[in-house]
């Protein structure tokens, strides 16, 4: 999710090995087969041993081949112990989105540990991303300008391309490299944004898949424009990692006492908001570190608040390890928004302010509904600048596609805010074979991050 942008690291490396173009004519193009023998090992910096790269042509949109082909690379770590037969994989898809997927193949074998030995790790990278073409708008990727402007700028650089930058091709593309490498089914595994193209490739792609592994999750269909989980997991986590902190008390008191003495002064509650809005990627520490902040401000002591909330830098580095434009792109083509996509710009604003007008007034308390949607730091404000859905576009799962009946299982951490535990639940609805587990005083993707953790061993034991 699109929030803040996700932990993993992309790590640079060269594509070796094979390429394949395909015939783009029709819908039902096929692509050729791509023995995994005759793949080049990856050549890169902290990938994994035995790693074999390459990558496949395939059309920007499907539908219409006179607008091109886009380059998309992949890399398969073969199991150590294949079963005869058919080849079994586990296809690893990363968030943002502006991640590359194999650049976190390492993460994805620490977490996956002695599950590999079965089956083979498939990770691509998503169009726009990693070295699959990764979209570089300079004024987003350098944070050179407002992220209107950059939208703006990045949208008149990638012209009538900017919707093929969609969840449903991405997902497309992956089925395509799987036909190509042989893998009728795979098990698949996804984190943040990963977990909402999962959703997508199994709705769309539902006789592709054995079981699912979704590692902080958003629901594919029916979230809310307004995210609200999001401000009230993090306002409810104050409390939670205050009442297990010696020495805590009153949170929610002090934090109501805060924002009033914000307004008193002429402060927008945005930067606060924007600090909340990252807490979940590193609790409990972070959720305690913002209750001293409040606590020293109450006392007479503002600095900590105005240190934390400083405005730093945003360049992100290069594209290929995380592409800013994507993220925004994706983001705005696939997220609901607080307006209609199809409205008029000019239309779009009134729309923002009745949404605001009619929303409950309690919900985000201490802070109003005007204060979360107005504030500049809200998600996705800036997509009031993108254009509405293309001719091509599709949404990531039809409202009629149905679920495929097969084991899923959704991991979410208790403190995290980002994709919260209620959206965990949400996704969890989607799906008819499913289980939701709550990892305690866990935040974002904490089973990547700490692949020896409850969470993590969960994974295993489910994959395995």
């Amino acid at each position: 999710m699109a929030v803040l942008v996700a932990a993993s690291l992309s790590l640079g490396f060269a594509i070796a090995g094979c390429e394949v173009t395909v015939e783009s004519g029709t819908d039902d193009f096929k692509v050729e087969e791509i023995p995994l023998e005759g793949l080049a090992p990856c050549d890169g910096p902290g990938m994994p041993q035995r790693m074999l790269c390459g990558s496949v042509n395939l059309p920007l949109e499907r539908e219409d081949p006179d607008l091109g082909l886009i380059n998309i690379a992949f890399a398969v770590l073969p199991a150590t112990s294949p079963p005869t037969g058919e080849r079994k994989g586990i296809l690893g898809i990363e968030g943002g989105p502006g991640y590359g997927s194999i650049g976190s193949a390492a993460l994805y074998r620490n977490l996956l540990g002695d599950v590999l030995r079965t089956r083979d790790l498939i990770t691509i990278d998503a169009r726009g991303t990693g070295e699959s073409e990764a979209i570089d708008c300079p004024d987003l990727q350098h944070g050179t300008t407002s992220e209107e402007i950059g939208l703006a700028a990045c949208v008149e650089q990638l012209g009538e391309r900017f919707g093929s930058y969609r969840t449903s091709a991405i997902v497309d593309d992956f089925a395509s490299v799987l036909d190509a490498l042989g893998y009728e089914k795979v098990d698949v595994y996804g984190d943040s944004y990963g977990t909402f193209a999962a959703q997508s490739f199994a709705f769309r792609h539902p006789d592709r898949v054995r079981r699912i592994a979704l590692d902080s999750a958003y629901p594919v269909r029916g979230e809310s424009a307004w995210y609200p989980s999001i401000w009230q997991t993090g306002i409810r986590s104050l409390e939670t990692v205050c009442d297990r902190t010696p020495g805590c008390s009153d949170a929610s008191e002090r934090l109501d006492e805060f924002v009033k003495r914000l307004r008193q002064d002429g402060y927008s509650t945005g930067p606060f908001l924007d600090l909340l809005a990252g807490a979940g990627y590193s609790p409990p520490g972070s959720y305690r570190d913002i209750n001293e902040i409040v606590a020293a401000d109450l006392a007479g002591n503002s600095a900590p608040y105005f240190e934390a909330t400083r405005q730093s830098p945003a360049a992100s580095g290069p594209p290929e390890a995380y592409s800013v434009g994507m993220e925004k792109v994706v983001s705005c083509n696939d997220y609901p928004m607080l307006w209609n996509k199809e409205s008029p710009q000019a239309d779009r604003y009134p729309e923002l302010l009745a949404e605001v007008r009619n929303y409950p007034a309690d919900a985000f308390k201490p802070f109003t509904p005007r204060e979360i949607a107005l504030s500049p730091e809200f998600l996705y404000l800036e997509c009031l600048v993108f254009p509405g859905p293309d001719r091509f576009y599709e949404p990531p799962a039809g409202e009629d596609a149905e679920a495929p009946d097969v084991p899923v299982l959704i991991v979410n951490g208790e403190l995290d805010n980002v994709t919260s535990p209620e959206e965990g639940r949400a996704t969890a609805d989607l799906f008819p074979d499913s289980r939701l587990f709550v990892v305690p005083n866990a935040g974002h993707t904490y089973p990547l991050s700490y692949p020896g953790s409850v969470g993590a061993r969960e994974i295993r034991d489910f994959l395995r």
